[in-house]
């Protein structure tokens, strides 16, 4: 879109072309958005398995399926339809990618 304000995701230890960080970007950008209290919502869950006081979290979003375990994340499709494949990362990754979305979304809206 011309002219827009678009965030792009940024985080330490991004690696461009990395489909796992792709994947975690564009989950960002189209299932958190500009919502910081969505993201700190998927933040705190992810954080619950993270130190173990829940075993997992599953979450259907609006492009992506969130599977969340404490070592690794699934990041699904939800429409099979567009012929992307489900993709793990590490859940490391992605929270550390949320956390600078979440800086990120609140820096935009401070302005």
């Amino acid at each position: 879109m011309a002219g827009s304000n678009m965030m792009e995701p940024d985080w330490a230890g991004k690696t461009p072309g990395n489909e796992g960080h792709d994947r975690i970007a564009a989950c960002l950008v189209m299932d958190i958005q500009h919502a910081p209290g969505w993201a700190n919502t998927v933040l705190q869950s992810i954080d619950d398995v993270m130190a173990g006081r829940s075993r997992g979290w599953e979450m259907s979003m609006n492009a992506y399926v969130l599977d969340v375990g404490p070592a690794n994340t699934d990041i699904e499709p939800v429409y099979e339809e567009q012929g992307e494949e489900t993709v793990a990362v590490l859940t490391a990754d992605l929270r550390c990618a949320l956390v600078a979305w979440i800086e990120q979304i609140e820096k935009a809206q401070s302005v």
